[in-house]
């Protein structure tokens, strides 16, 4: 009984509308118990067959699925389905004099808009050796990407260097410690051989090797 109370009260206030300057004018408020209230199946998000991914309902508690691209969505209090990961409601009836939250949409892919120009020059080791302090994108070389730093991943050619493997060559089975040892030491021993090997030198020194790139961190945001 207290289920089908609320469901009625939530279908009378979408269909609840006063006249206003003879526009008409849906009721805002939205009043939903605590989620504990309502009696959402623990097992309902499993038996659930989505064809994208599963969200909340129009009071976020009761899980249900994603609305997939082409799909409708929207509406007031998002009742007409939301968006799964990854894509936008785009609404519809621009000309109607409705805010953007009561219009119905499509659910549609959310395009990063690249810009190649603004990720030049790539960093390569022919740019680099001509601009040893010039900044260029790493998104092709970077030794590690950062989420801060975007597509472009920009940094700059000092901080560039040319990676030479060693020559260690043992071959090991899973078991053969001794083995596993010997080749952990011709590798320590190729790290070594040079007092400063993660140097920008190298790029100079060297014409063979790995050319990679260090793009710097991103910034703390805590305090």
């Amino acid at each position: 009984m207290r289920v089908l109370f609320f469901v009625s009260a939530v279908l009378g206030a979408l269909g609840s509308e006063t006249t206003t300057s003879g526009a008409v004018q849906q009721i805002q408020d939205l009043h939903c118990p605590p989620c504990e209230q309502i009696h959402c199946s623990s097992q309902r998000a499993l038996k659930l067959q989505c064809k994208g991914g599963v969200t909340t309902g129009v009071c976020g508690c009761c899980p249900v699925c994603a609305r997939t691209e082409g799909e409708t969505c929207g509406g007031t209090w998002d009742y007409l389905g939301k968006c799964d990961e990854g894509l936008v409601c785009v609404h519809q009836d621009a000309a109607d004099d409705k805010p953007d939250a009561e219009r119905k949409g499509i659910c549609r892919a959310v395009i990063e808009q690249q810009h190649p120009e603004g990720c030049h020059p790539q960093c390569t080791k022919e740019h680099c050796l001509a601009n040893p302090t010039g900044l260029c994108s790493a998104r092709f070389v970077s030794l590690e990407k950062k989420a801060c730093q975007g597509s472009c991943q920009h940094t700059s050619c000092s901080s560039c260097l040319l990676l030479k493997l060693p020559s260690c060559h043992q071959t090991c089975g899973s078991s053969d410690s001794p083995c596993q040892q010997r080749f952990g030491k011709c590798v320590h021993n190729h790290l070594t051989a040079t007092h400063n090997p993660m140097c920008n030198n190298n790029l100079q020194s060297n014409i063979e090797g790995h050319f990679v790139c260090l793009v710097p961190a991103c910034e703390s945001t805590s305090n």
